[in-house]
């Protein structure tokens, strides 16, 4: 079987420039969520930008954040456990902008693992997400809670990994993070 070439890139200021005249194509291109007036950051070449990864609670406690902003937020981010009291509801909450070109089939792929074995392979695809200006915030599961483990063998240090990846296999970041689930918030 041939691998998949992906599509050529469409520069979408080009796009909107050769399609200036046509209402109906600009209007179907804003449908997208695609902003004519977008401006791509000239210093920054990355098309996914991922700054914040959040755990929120359903209740009982504040949102816990990582920065995701600098080398150093992403080698911080492995040191420093978030600790989630067991049992507890909680979502996770993404904040990132694309930029420059559409980026497709966004998705998060995140092992974790508890004393070297593996505990959980996830993977959630995020959607297709045109370039804009500002950063959108995504919580993950959209519907739902997740529960936090509990009982004192669930208890500890959960190494993880998490990756954004989209169609095109392109790595927009990878992080390393520690859950740690504790009987109490201050443990």
């Amino acid at each position: 079987m041939a691998a998949s070439i992906p599509p050529p890139e469409v520069n979408l200021s080009e796009q909107y420039e050769k399609e200036k005249n046509d209402p109906a194509m600009i209007k179907y291109l804003q449908s997208l969520g695609i902003d004519p007036s977008y401006v791509a950051p000239k210093d920054d070449p990355r098309r996914c930008v991922i700054n914040e990864f959040s755990i929120v609670f359903k209740e009982g406690h504040d949102p816990i954040t990582l920065k995701l902003n600098s080398e150093e937020d992403i080698k911080s981010a492995a040191k420093t456990p978030l600790v989630i009291k067991e049992g507890t509801e909680f979502k996770i909450r993404i904040m990132f902008r694309v930029q420059h070109n559409v980026v497709l089939g966004l998705k998060i792929v995140n092992h974790v693992k508890r004393m070297g074995k593996t505990v959980a392979d996830d993977e959630e695809m995020l959607g297709t997400y045109p370039p804009k200006n500002d950063f959108q915030q995504l919580e993950i599961p959209r519907n739902d809670w997740n529960e936090a483990p509990s009982g004192m063998l669930l208890r500890g240090e959960y190494k993880s990994s998490m990756q954004f990846i989209d169609d095109d296999k392109k790595c927009h970041l990878q992080f390393d993070y520690i859950l740690k689930i504790a009987k109490d918030w201050n443990e």
